[in-house]
């Protein structure tokens, strides 16, 4: 299918890569660039100087919003970047962002601000997952919410961990030792372990198999209908305003709620894709072997 894909030029091939849904980082050899979901730059083309990063994720920063009826709580709501002013480039404890990046390297786990500068580490060996509103620290076998700048909450044994999927407070998963999926209201067994990406999208866990893709209801755990693509198991899933989106060179999408049919965009590449980023009502996708993202519009 024909689809208006932007490219747009890198200072460097990004070697990690996250978005909260209205901003995209793009990170490697401990520099940062920061850009809308559409491509525009936010960093005025000056890359911040951080540690050399081996995994980033971010998530819609949480605001207070004093209440409409006179006498009722003020309350917390998720506000996605764009409608809370623009864009904050200086220290968070001057944003009113907070907490919506974070990142690893060397053996620990670092908060990041808006621009990508480090504000706070904590020790975890391993890499950072975003998912429902929440970040997680995946270890080899073991993980742990981020609950507060420079704090992790209690660790949840994964033993043999193969893929796994954060959905806010619960974390989905599969081991390498069985064929077995975890983390949800049951455990359901997915009959091969020859596995790909997995992801949360409209309701649904999704995972990346050969043939297609297997569907667990997120809220009782049950089996869906499988769901037959191009390709699989591929290594990237993402969901991108209820659209699940997939691939390895090329990329396909699913709109589960509309009951559309899926879609292959042709990407035209040589080489595989080395990340891919759900960023708001757009896919980033970065080339394994030039410094450039396609953004495709959903």
């Amino acid at each position: 299918m024909n689809v208006a894909v932007t490219r747009i030029d890198l200072p460097w091939p990004a070697r990690v890569a996250a978005s909260d849904g209205t901003t995209v980082w793009c990170s490697a050899d401990g520099r940062m660039r920061v850009y809308t979901a559409s491509g525009a730059p936010l960093d005025g083309g000056e890359a911040v100087r951080l540690p050399e990063l081996s995994s980033l994720a971010a998530v819609p920063a949480t605001v207070p919003r004093t209440a409409g009826v006179p006498g009722t709580l003020p309350e917390t709501v998720v506000v996605p970047r764009t409608f809370a002013g623009p864009p904050h480039l200086g220290s968070l404890s001057e944003s009113p962002l907070r907490g919506t990046l974070a990142g690893t390297a060397a053996g620990r786990v670092h908060w990041l601000d808006p621009t990508g500068a480090p504000l706070a580490g904590a020790p975890f060996d391993g890499r950072v997952l975003a998912g429902g509103g929440e970040i997680w620290a995946v270890g080899a076998e073991r993980a742990r919410r981020l609950t507060a700048p420079g704090e992790l909450g209690e660790p949840v044994e994964l033993p043999g961990l193969d893929q796994c999927a954060v959905e806010g407070e619960r974390l989905w998963w599969t081991s390498k030792q069985d064929t077995w999926l975890r983390g949800g209201p049951r455990e359901v067994d997915l009959w091969t372990r020859e596995r790909g990406g997995m992801t949360v999208c409209a309701g649904s866990l999704w995972i990346s198999v050969a043939g297609g893709l297997e569907r667990v209801s997120a809220w009782s755990g049950e089996q869906r209908r499988f769901v037959k693509v191009p390709k699989g198991p591929v290594p990237f899933l993402v969901c991108a305003n209820g659209v699940l989106a997939g691939g390895g060179r090329d990329l396909f999408t699913l709109a589960p709620a509309a009951g559309a049919a899926v879609r292959v965009i042709r990407l035209g590449l040589k080489a595989r894709l080395a990340l891919v980023v759900a960023a708001g009502k757009h896919i980033w996708a970065f080339p394994a072997d030039r410094p450039e993202a396609l953004i495709v519009p959903l």
